[in-house]
């Protein structure tokens, strides 16, 4: 199974920075993403508990940045919708003592996926919200 956590939050926290301060509804943002509004809610949250944005209840509520897109980097979304779980897991299978390989694996895809994530977060954090939506503006 693909994991889209990262690429809709990415598109969650886009249109917040283009939306320039409007509130936009989990249910417009789930309309543009096709998905379920109930499934933005929970990444939402996320965003909410890492202080990227902020959340309005009621009629008329929703929700917008908690700061200003030059501030926010990429890295910072990454982690919030990961919810501290990695993207790529090892299988956990039985070792089989007799077998140098496979006692050896779990220890060295560990640091393979260490290496992959340490890799990804510095990439990351070079960039900001901002950055998307100039690209966006570019191309309207």
């Amino acid at each position: 199974m693909i994991d889209t956590r990262f690429s809709i939050t990415i598109q969650i926290m886009t249109s917040l920075a283009y939306g320039e301060g409007k509130l936009l509804s989990s249910e417009e943002l789930a309309l543009v993403l096709k998905t379920n509004p109930s499934f933005i809610r929970k990444l939402v949250a996320k965003l909410v508990e890492h202080d990227l944005v902020v959340a309005f209840r009621g009629k008329g509520g929703g929700i917008k940045l908690a700061k200003a897109p030059d501030k926010i980097s990429l890295k910072e979304i990454y982690i919030a919708s990961i919810d501290n779980k990695p993207f790529i897991f090892s299988h956990n299978k039985p070792i089989v003592k007799a077998c140098p390989v496979s006692c050896s694996m779990a220890e060295i895809f560990c640091d393979i996926v260490k290496g992959m994530e340490d890799s990804t977060l510095h990439y990351l954090s070079k960039y900001y919200l901002s950055d998307l939506v100039d690209k966006i503006k570019k191309n309207v």
